[in-house]
């Protein structure tokens, strides 16, 4: 990067994650030196105890200069114009929700939604915990009791389904019909401890464990058969290209 230039935004998915397991630490740390020190929170109130707990390991363990928290209790939070414009200020937001259905449907076309993606257009970062970050593809995978159900994400990552806890079973059966539902989007399953980051380009990279990655292009649909899949298994440093497509009003 030349001498001046901004450093470049992106966005973090992963498979699991909670700070104070230190599961991802590293790069949580990596995250927050970029960020000049600073983190905020944006979490549903399920979460608000525990976000608590992360602003102290942050600023303790991590050595955060400033953390702050956002908790999206209703809708109006997310339509409060005054607060999107300081979450779009921040350097570094992480978001997570054990219901992340209410999480998407409070902020799904909201200026708190385009405050998001403002962090990253200005150079910022954003990450989601678990399975959080199934709702920045352009469809989610959700739990709905003990089925999985499909809705669209905020797309902020608009070429994406991404599926976090991909260790479960039945998860590669879940995704692959999903992204051949799509084939213009593609699939990337998470297992817990894995990480990818991408940029505003759609520049993917491993950054943690191993992923696996599905391109439904050629793919056809037989009754319940599936062909022409391509899957990847793709390691820590591993590089590879998503989709980009027009984010609308995200943007």
């Amino acid at each position: 990067m030349r001498p001046g230039m901004r450093p470049s935004g992106g966005y973090l998915i992963t498979g699991g994650g909670d700070p104070l397991t230190g599961e991802y630490n590293f790069l949580e740390q990596r995250l927050l030196f970029a960020s000049g020190g600073q983190v905020l929170f944006l979490v549903t109130e399920d979460v608000r105890e525990l976000a608590q707990a992360w602003r102290e390991v942050y600023a303790r363990v991590l050595g955060a200069k400033a953390t702050g928290l956002v908790v999206l209790k209703s809708r109006e939070v997310a339509l409060d114009r005054s607060l999107a414009r300081r979450v779009a200020e921040a350097r570094l937001v992480w978001l997570a929700s054990r219901a992340p259905q209410a999480l998407l449907e409070r902020l799904r076309d909201t200026p708190l939604q385009r405050a998001l993606a403002a962090v990253v257009a200005g150079g910022g970062h954003l990450g989601a915990f678990g399975e959080t970050s199934a709702v920045l593809g352009a469809t989610a995978p959700l739990p709905e009791g003990e089925r999985l159900a499909f809705t669209y994400g905020l797309a902020l990552l608009p070429g994406v389904v991404a599926f976090p806890g991909f260790e479960r079973p039945g998860s590669f059966e879940a995704l692959a019909q999903a992204t051949a539902a799509q084939p213009d989007l593609t699939g990337v399953g998470l297992p817990s401890g894995s990480a990818v980051g991408v940029d505003l380009e759609g520049n993917a990279r491993v950054l943690q464990g191993r992923v696996t990655r599905l391109g439904a292009g050629e793919s056809r649909v037989f009754r319940t058969s599936i062909r022409g899949l391509v899957a990847d298994l793709l390691a820590a440093g591993e590089r590879f290209k998503l989709p980009v497509y027009p984010r609308g009003g995200v943007g």
